[in-house]
């Protein structure tokens, strides 16, 4: 039973019909004038350019910048946070199906997955709604449940994924409990002088599971206009496992699309403009899927569909002015999908009706429409400081509906007469979700070897909602009737603040030792309070009284970077309250699915360390290495009693991953255009995921792949690759399908 990767992890503000709180949206309003006013200010400045051309010789991970975070640039040694990244170079080299089989290879980082498709990001051991995905600095997930999707953002589009282990509340608000996830799109160039049209084109494709893609990137410039454009789709099909072959309903199709302008009006003000399209169709879940005697049930989406708008104004100021640069951001987004499943029952099992099988197909058809605006302002590096401050506004808007479509069938499929049915209710209700947050962080610069950063976010939160059916009366199918049930208004109004506190110590130039203490907080989204309907564990409700979750987390690191080696570590230990946990309130009965209500349960602990390593030992040769430790435990003897029936002090924390590691070994040509990497990952000791009984293993493994690719002079490059080469049968560590068998990789692109 995997009742913690279901949760929409999240902590409800209290219905509390006190007074609206103006403070925190006066602090945003006082905040956000110093952004806007900036752009009436004239200075030159540089900016930096997005690349077409391609590297093989990607440059060593200590000497990156990263933005997420701490929202302004800074070197990655410079942060008191557990960080990691993927360039565009690393991406393109690896071919992944979709962006989150990617992750999977960095420190601290797994998935819950269910499908080649349905993968949701876990960080530390946090996933579902615990994990904030953002798509250019702007949260992809918010109001919807179950997690979010790094599926919706093909990797063709994508610059750099970076990734931040550990609560990021400060920065991002709600959801980044566990981490944060900030996937930035490649961008529009710095203008030339001219009109000009650069691009590239590929093909690609994987042999177990039949796939084929194709992409094609423009960047354009017209005038001081610049664009990036891309746009391409891929069919999946059902993949094939070592032990038992093609797995059904496991294929899907998609097509994308993706355009970021830059205009700038002056030398420092450049306007920004980007859309972002995905279509996802026929995808399939075959590790949702359940079959036992007397009962069936499978799930798919028979569509996916992402919409994305954004219009940023950005500045960098005089170098006489306190600030250096600012910005502001106004975006939409809109996500809608249809959640279908098959379920059959064998009569027996639901009261005094003919032999046969009963039958229901239902489509849950969801809309999310998001509106936000954010201002954000920095100061220069000064002797003794630097400043970020900001506010972020947003607004979720939800809707959904249930369409059941219910029969009986004879032993022969026969339909019988007057069974058939069609109800219609509502998945969640109409409602909007709004929250107003202003933060402020900074860096004191103590000593030339001691650097203090500190950080606090106000968030108010406004929840309205409107009466709607949940679930019409029924007649019971051969049972009692059931009365009909009701989603009712609610009001919500409540304040969270998160802090934080970090310093990096830098004894030698090429060493850096960090600290970093900081809470992390999710307040309930429309999924948890909300949702009735099934879920892998079984039929789950929503609950309206749920209070927000909240943790503090303490790390310690090093950064070690002594010429061609790179060095980098951390240790911490976090602890979880009101953790919301779905706890059974009625049992199923003749294969029937049991009942389940989201509660706030759980107290918990994960301790654990990841590292990584590079290391360039000759011009040519480069070896990398990670590896990631973890253990988690519920703390509440209530929650253990509710969730296992056992009295315990202590038990498994279920889905928090265990040792884990990567290992590679790269050559690279003189010249930099041939390249050969093999590489291995390896899975142990996975006795402690939480599954029931406790004592239950998974089956370790090592798994070895090997990738190589060449450039040529006239533009085109060529990548081959072979994925598990042994042919190794084994499931990720939160995986509920067995992953593909041996798989020839490739893809070829051109630029011009």
């Amino acid at each position: 039973m995997q009742w913690f990767e279901t949760l929409s992890s999240g902590r409800r503000a209290r219905s509390a019909r006190r007074p609206l709180r103006w403070t925190p949206i006066a602090v945003a309003l006082a905040l956000a004038a110093p952004a806007a006013s900036a752009l009436a200010a004239d200075a030159p400045a540089a900016h930096p350019g997005a690349a077409l051309a391609d590297t093989s010789k990607p440059a060593m991970f200590l000497h990156e910048t990263v933005v997420t975070g701490s929202r302004t640039p800074r070197a990655y040694f410079e942060s008191p946070q557990a960080l990691s990244f993927l360039t565009r170079v690393q991406l393109k080299q690896q071919m992944p199906t979709v962006l989150g089989d990617a992750l999977y290879n960095l420190p601290g980082s797994d998935g819950a997955k269910d499908s080649p498709w349905e993968q949701r990001p876990v960080l530390r051991g946090l996933g579902g709604q615990r994990v904030l995905v953002m798509m250019d600095g702007d949260p992809i997930n918010s109001a919807r449940g179950n997690g979010p999707h790094p599926s919706l953002v093909d990797p063709t589009q994508v610059e750099r994924v970076e990734v931040v282990r550990g609560p990021s509340s400060v920065a991002y608000g709600s959801d980044a409990l566990g981490g944060v996830i900030n996937i930035i799109t490649r961008q529009a160039p710095d203008a030339t002088t001219g009109n000009s049209l650069k691009g590239s084109a590929t093909l690609g494709g994987s042999t177990a599971d039949q796939q084929t893609n194709a992409s094609l990137q423009l960047m354009p410039q017209i005038g001081k206009l610049t664009a990036f454009i891309s746009s391409g789709g891929q069919k999946v099909n059902d993949f094939s496992t070592p032990d038992n072959g093609k797995v059904p309903e496991s294929g899907f199709s998609a097509y994308n699309g993706i355009a970021n302008l830059r205009y700038p009006i002056t030398a420092s003000i450049a306007l920004k403009a980007g859309w972002q399209l995905y279509r996802g169709h026929d995808i399939g879940l075959p590790g949702l899927a359940v079959s036992v005697p007397g009962f069936s049930q499978d799930f798919n989406f028979p569509y996916y569909k992402r919409d994305a708008v954004h219009l940023a104004a950005e500045h960098e100021h005089p170098a006489s002015s306190w600030f250096a640069n600012s910005s502001v951001k106004g975006y939409w987004q809109n996500e809608a999908r249809d959640f279908y499943s098959t379920m059959s029952f064998d009569n027996s099992f639901l009261g005094p009706l003919p032999p046969g099988t009963y039958v229901d197909h239902t489509d849950r058809y969801l809309k999310l429409n998001t509106f936000g605006f954010q201002a954000q302002a920095s100061s220069r590096r000064f002797d003794r400081y630097r400043a970020t401050t900001g506010v972020d506004i947003a607004r979720d808007i939800t809707d959904g509906t249930n369409v059941s479509h219910a029969n009986d069938y004879d032993p022969s499929g026969n339909p019988y007469p007057g069974f058939e049915s069609v109800t219609e209710s509502r998945s969640l209700p109409q409602g909007y979700f709004d929250s107003y947050a202003a933060f402020a962080q900074t860096e004191l610069f103590l000593h030339p070897q001691w650097t203090l950063n500190l950080g606090l976010r106000d968030t108010y939160y406004h929840y309205r909602t409107s009466f709607g059916v949940a679930q019409p009366p029924s007649s019971g199918g051969g049972g009692p009737p059931q009365p009909e049930q009701d989603f009712e208004p609610m009001k919500v109004d409540n304040n969270a603040v998160a802090g934080s506190a970090g310093v990096v110590f830098t004894p030698a130039s090429d060493l850096h030792l960090t600290a970093n203490v900081a809470n992390g907080y999710r307040q309930p989204n429309a999924q948890d309070l909300f949702f009735n309907g099934p879920a892998s564990v079984g039929i789950v409700y929503g609950n309206p009284n749920l209070k927000p979750e909240k943790s503090i987390s303490s790390d310690v690191g090093l950064r070690w970077g002594p010429r061609t080696l790179g060095l980098s570590g951390n240790l911490f230990y976090s602890t979880y309250d009101d953790l919301i946990d779905a706890v059974q309130t009625a049992a199923g009965s003749g294969g029937a699915p049991a009942s389940y209500q989201y509660v706030n349960i759980t107290k918990a602990r994960i301790w654990g360390g990841e590292a990584e390593g590079e290391w360039q030992f000759k011009p040519e040769w480069r070896a990398k290495a990670t590896v990631t430790g973890a253990v988690g435990d519920i703390t509440s003897r209530e929650a253990i009693q509710s969730l296992y029936g056992v009295s315990a002090d202590t038990a498994p924390l279920p889905n928090v991953p265990p040792f884990k590691g990567t290992a590679a070994l790269r050559w690279t040509s003189a010249n930099g255009r041939m390249w050969v990497e093999p590489s291995t990952r390896y899975s142990w000791r996975t006795n402690r995921l939480g599954l029931d009984p406790f004592s239950q293993f998974r089956k370790e493994w090592i798994v070895g792949d090997v990738y190589a690719g060449a450039r040529f002079g006239t533009g085109q490059s060529l990548t081959l690759g072979v994925r598990n080469f042994t042919n190794r049968a084994y499931t990720l560590p939160l995986g509920s399908i067995e992953e593909p068998g041996i798989s020839l990789v490739g893809s070829l692109s051109t630029d011009f």
